[in-house]
């Protein structure tokens, strides 16, 4: 394949498209919230119904059609015949949930996951796709159209203004812990940007992220909430399953979860900010968190040792969130990763590597030179540098570039605005005497 010259790569800001995901909370009432849930049961059924006839047909002639387009022809078919109950229900919502079996098929038989299952009524996620190409759903207030006379309200859906000329392409509606949302995928434009060639090294350990700038940025301690949930599950253990107390004690720690996940996604983004203001090229180490976070168990002829330790360190390793980190980080720049080896035993300022180097967790002394700093902030300088090495073969076959969404500029407060914020608040910002 022939080496691309860097001549011939798109000039920096240059238009591009890009996809951005956007997820919003919806508001409605009573009726329009059972008219959600008898969606996502519909879907369920269709899901089932199609991949019973899928699986009948491979039994009986050893082949069945899993595409999306015979199983938009079976729904039809099925509509008309087995149950025509479905023509209360619009199609947008319905059958475009085929789409996800035709899409499980084909990771089955790419062998990236295992053969689809029936959904099981209660243990299944009650979610499914809508279809919003057009933009006919939404309204510029802010709703969304499920049917004709039906609508629930997109909280904050101000925050699609801030992109130019958004278009949505595809869009799916689901249930967390009582409420429901909508994740939209919007096409809004880009710029194609040039990384600045700065470069900064970051080494992501449990709990903490460290870069070559001496930073390190502690992670939010969740021990406290984490200790409640335990206290909740074994609460939970004790309760007779599918019970009404039983189910209300699941929704809790559920919440718990979900509020444990919003508090690290939320870290992890500001860290991913202060990374990118000072470079836009971010230096990683290629960790293997599969291996890395694999059990200890072993078998019964051989045990594994400290097999408690290992489970509490990999639920470190996968409560930091280091893919999180890196997802964040190459939606802001360029991100290119680096073998790890021995990059906490060598110093970072004369290059002697010995294991003895660094005979604490957090603190390295070279035994050669004296040289005394952080051991995870010693480490990303040596990523750093690792990295460096390679910037320039990036940079000459053009993949020293990213793209970023083009920013709306906000518009100033309307007049009216400001008359009503005077009237509240006095001429000069306070309370009227």
């Amino acid at each position: 394949m022939p080496v691309k010259d860097c001549k011939t790569k798109p000039p920096a800001g240059s238009r591009k498209r890009q996809h951005v995901t956007i997820r919003f909370r919806l508001r409605g009432d009573r009726k329009t919230c059972r008219f959600l849930n008898e969606l996502a049961g519909v879907n369920r059924y269709l899901w089932n119904a199609a991949l019973a006839k899928a699986k009948e047909d491979y039994t009986e002639t050893g082949q069945s059609q899993t595409s999306q387009f015979d199983f938009y022809k079976w729904y039809k078919v099925h509509k008309d015949t087995a149950a025509p109950w479905l023509r209360e229900y619009p199609v947008n919502a319905t059958r475009t949930g085929l789409k996800d079996l035709a899409d499980a098929y084909k990771q089955f038989f790419k062998k990236k996951r295992g053969l689809p299952r029936f959904k099981k009524r209660g243990k299944a996620k009650k979610s499914f796709t809508v279809d919003v190409s057009g933009g006919k759903m939404f309204s510029t207030n802010g709703y969304v159209r499920l049917k004709r006379g039906m609508h629930m309200k997109m909280l904050r859906f101000y925050r699609v203004n801030r992109y130019t000329n958004p278009v949505p392409k595809t869009a799916r509606i689901f249930e967390e812990n009582g409420n429901w949302y909508m994740t939209v995928v919007y096409e809004v434009d880009a710029t194609l940007q040039d990384a600045d060639g700065i470069g900064i090294g970051v080494d992501r350990n449990c709990g903490q992220i460290a870069d070559s700038a001496g930073r390190i940025f502690y992670l939010t301690d969740t021990s406290g909430i984490e200790k409640r949930i335990q206290k909740l599950q074994r609460r939970l253990a004790k309760k007779q399953k599918g019970s009404h107390s039983w189910r209300r004690r699941k929704k809790t720690i559920a919440r718990h979860e979900r509020k444990i996940k919003n508090i690290r996604r939320n870290d992890l983004r500001h860290v991913a900010l202060s990374l990118t203001e000072i470079s836009t090229l971010v230096i990683l180490e290629d960790l293997k968190t599969k291996g890395m976070t694999a059990s200890a168990k072993g078998t019964v002829e051989n045990p594994g040792r400290n097999v408690k330790q290992k489970a509490g360190l990999n639920r470190s390793i996968l409560g930091t969130g280091w893919a999180i980190l890196e997802q964040f980080l190459r939606e802001r720049g360029v991100v290119i990763k680096v073998p790890p080896h021995y990059t906490s035993q060598t110093c970072s300022k004369c290059s002697y590597v010995n294991a003895k180097n660094r005979q604490k967790q957090s603190e390295f002394l070279c035994l050669a030179c004296g040289y005394q700093a952080n051991a995870d902030t010693n480490a990303s300088v040596n990523i750093r540098a690792s990295g460096m090495a390679s910037w320039h073969e990036l940079c000459r076959t053009g993949r020293g570039a990213y793209v970023r969404p083009v920013i709306a500029e906000r518009k100033p407060a309307t007049g009216q605005r400001v008359m009503k914020h005077q009237k509240e608040h006095g001429a000069h910002g306070h309370s009227c005497i």
